[in-house]
């Protein structure tokens, strides 16, 4: 039995932020690989469209979306796209982060942690909650939040985003 058959994603509509680039471009490779629509979703929408369309190219169904994860009206925008296309979410993976500051921690400005606790707790925890609300209507899901080793081990300089890594 092939890894293909174990894991078929036929059918299914996967969210995947912060999928323009790096780890979420490959975990948004892979659901597709695995049969599943993937919407490739950052804060910019050219990069969303690159990566899509080079599923679309090897045979897989994408689509992107820009949205922010930070800015709670484009997240409401998000689910309402989800809600009006789809009619359902079967697997959302929370990868976007941001870590606008490196530098001492007593030094983080007041914007940079607003940014970093907006995009990388208050996103992520919303995303959770409408996802959830969704997923729950259509019977089940899957939920993935990535985080970072600097959760467990701050990094030097990093204080900040280590901080929302660990929440």
């Amino acid at each position: 039995m092939s890894s293909k058959d174990l894991f078929d994603l036929t059918g299914k509509v996967a969210l995947i932020t912060g999928a323009s680039r790096g780890i979420g471009e490959s975990i948004a490779r892979t659901l597709a690989n695995y049969g599943a629509h993937v919407i490739v979703s950052s804060r910019k929408i050219d990069g969303c469209e690159a990566v899509a369309a080079s599923i679309r190219e090897t045979g897989g169904s994408a689509e992107a979306y820009a949205c922010h994860i930070g800015e709670m009206d484009q997240i409401e925008a998000i689910w309402g796209h989800i809600e009006n296309t789809h009619g359902k979410l079967d697997i959302l993976v929370n990868n976007a982060a941001a870590n606008p500051y490196f530098g001492p921690i007593e030094d983080t400005d007041l914007g940079a942690f607003n940014k970093t606790v907006d995009v990388n707790i208050r996103g992520y925890f919303f995303m959770c909650a409408r996802g959830a609300q969704m997923m729950k209507k259509a019977g089940g899901g899957a939920i993935v939040n990535v985080a970072s080793v600097n959760g467990v081990n701050p990094g030097h300089y990093q204080g900040i985003y280590s901080v929302t890594k660990a929440a």
